[in-house]
């Protein structure tokens, strides 16, 4: 059955497009949670149910419209339950990355003055109550998992417990319109400290406008597997706020390490993916195929070749029907066999990888966006997709090309400014126009096309421009090279650190006959860094001469978030790894 999309327009809040969808489609499930190794559907009407009796609770323990209310918190059902909980009565939501230190949740939670936070328990919870120490604001912190204290620490079921204010709740909700402030969103960052975006209801409401010109066919049917932190506004729009306004479901991954498990469990047929995550699926596949038979790795790259064919003939269209069979419905298998939808964002994604997806019948809509424009600035319609480009503008959303190359956009969805930063503001938004600090062009037909970050150009000894991104994003697109990072801002060439895929490397190794070892040996070995840096000369040969990479250094292991060098989205932290790397980078130009 096919959902009616059009009702979302004329929603005054994001607590009314879910509360309006409950009415219509209680028993419907809403969200799904791992039991006894299985997925059980929760309706509707349950969440809403739990909503009402959170909010209720918030209104008696005195959180008034306006206040902040943090949630630091594992992707589960009750994520959902207390953000629409904290958003029906017009307090405002402030996500808390579960990858935060003491520190840093101690800075957020004092820059947005929250006055209670919710958590689940273990490590987080331990964490959060040394961070709560620094914040003079923070009253209580509700947590699922641990029984209260009676102090600051109480358990979530205190709040649940009493009468739902029917009254009350109508009164609030009553307050909450499309101008009102919603949630801090707190951008990752990759040097100084966290802003907090200001998002509206408004703000939020106008991307989920855009869906249906996107999407057209989303159904009753339609599951979401939430696994990205909700902390960032790519997962909360897309697998939180979305699915709870068109009335489809929610399945949640147990944990990161586990969503390649949950996959097949919950067998969802929408995915919020960012451009690594989808990389590094396809390094592995290709990794694991270097490993099989010589007749295996014919038949899978045959496959993959007829499947980017536009036309077959008779004899090549049952031949590609067969290889579908053996080769493409395995890997489908392991997203769960009826995926037919990735939403990709975050960061440009690689035509390679794009089109490899493409090839398996796992079709990719690529879009584009920032925290500032909740997030959503372009996106490609399902129906007319143009890999390598970000697609068409969101409705409601200009964007427009600076003489400089910038990409600048203005619309409904464009964030009020920066909670408490007005210096920050006046440089993001000039005359209306969110600058977004990336470089782009528009082509005849409309579609953005994203070329490289303005800021993270380097200029090197000889005054030529290079953007790191596009040499970064054709040497990751190798099977053999799991991450790149180019490094040469005012020196003589490019240098890079490699990553290598350990494989693809290893099946390599073996190939080439060398002796058995372990993986540290082998990354670390002359004769593999003297493979990829031919490789890699290979690889670069089409561009220009000053875009070569001269000199490689291997890294076993591919840089984390626990190190600091990635943000929670995965992006690198560029500066903090060429802080890290600087003295063996300097080395390379002795």
């Amino acid at each position: 059955m096919t959902i009616n999309t059009t009702m979302i327009t004329s929603r005054t809040s994001l607590p009314d497009a879910l509360f309006q969808i409950e009415a219509h489609q209680s028993t419907s499930p809403a969200q799904w949670y791992r039991k006894d190794g299985e997925y059980v559907p929760l309706t509707y009407a349950h969440l809403v149910q739990r909503i009402r009796h959170v909010a209720s609770g918030l209104i008696t323990s005195g959180i008034k419209h306006g206040d902040r209310v943090a949630i630091l918190m594992e992707n589960r059902p009750e994520w959902a339950v207390i953000d629409y909980a904290i958003l029906s009565i017009g307090a405002v939501t402030v996500p808390l990355y579960c990858s935060y230190r003491p520190q840093d949740m101690a800075y957020v939670l004092n820059d947005s003055g929250a006055v209670a936070v919710f958590t689940s328990g273990g490590k987080l919870l331990r964490d959060l109550l040394l961070a709560a120490r620094e914040c003079p604001h923070v009253k209580a912190i509700y947590s699922i998992d641990k029984a209260s204290n009676g102090e600051v620490l109480h358990h979530m079921q205190e709040l649940e417990a009493g009468e739902v204010a029917t009254e009350q709740l109508a009164e609030r909700l009553a307050r909450v319109n499309r101008d009102t402030l919603a949630t801090l969103v707190y951008t990752s960052g990759t040097t100084a400290n966290p802003k907090g975006v200001m998002l509206t209801h408004g703000n939020i409401l106008t991307n989920l406008e855009s869906v249906p010109a996107v999407i057209t066919d989303i159904n009753l049917g339609d599951k979401m597997l939430s696994f990205l932190p909700l902390a960032h506004a790519l997962e909360r729009t897309g697998s939180h706020f979305l699915p709870y306004s068109f009335g489809i479901s929610v399945a949640f991954a147990e944990r990161p390490d586990t969503v390649a498990k949950n996959l097949v469990e919950a067998s969802p047929t929408i995915m919020i993916a960012v451009p690594r995550m989808l990389e590094v699926v396809r390094s592995r596949i290709l990794g694991q195929v270097a490993t099989q038979s010589p007749l295996k790795r014919k038949l899978f790259h045959t496959f993959l070749k007829l499947s980017r064919q536009e036309t077959r003939g008779p004899i090549s269209s049952i031949l590609y029907r067969l290889l579908d069979k053996l080769v493409g419905e395995k890997i489908r298998q392991r997203f769960g066999g009826r995926l037919r939808i990735m939403i990709s964002g975050g960061a440009p994604l690689n035509v390679e990888v794009a089109e490899f997806f493409e090839a398996l019948n796992l079709p990719v809509i690529e879009g584009y966006g920032l925290s500032e424009s909740a997030p959503l600035l372009a996106v490609n319609p399902m129906h007319d997709r143009r890999i390598g480009s970000v697609g068409l503008a969101a409705k409601g959303v200009e964007i427009r090309i600076e003489e400089d190359g910038e990409i600048i956009a203005r619309g409904a969805n464009i964030m009020p400014g920066y909670w408490k930063q007005k210096k920050a503001t006046k440089e993001a938004l000039i005359d209306g126009w969110l600058h977004t600090g990336d470089i782009g062009h528009i082509d005849e037909d409309g579609y953005l096309y994203i070329t490289d970050r303005k800021k993270d150009i380097i200029v090197n000894s000889g005054g030529e421009n290079i953007a790191p991104q596009r040499i970064e994003i054709l040497l990751d697109d190798d099977a053999q090279i799991e991450q790149a990072l180019v490094y040469g801002d005012q020196k003589p060439y490019l240098v890079a650190l490699i990553i290598p895929n350990e494989e693809a490397c290893m099946a390599w190794a073996h190939e080439q006959g060398l002796p058995e070892t372990d993986w540290e040996h082998v990354c670390t070995s002359d004769i593999l860094k003297k493979a990829l840096q031919t490789k890699i000369n290979t690889i670069l040969k089409p561009l220009n001469p000053f875009e070569q990479v001269r000199r490689i250094i291997l890294l076993p292991h591919p840089f984390t978030i626990e190190e600091g060098l990635l943000t929670p989205t995965m992006k690198i932290k560029r500066r903090k790894v060429y802080e890290k790397y600087h003295d063996a980078l300097e080395l390379l130009y002795n």
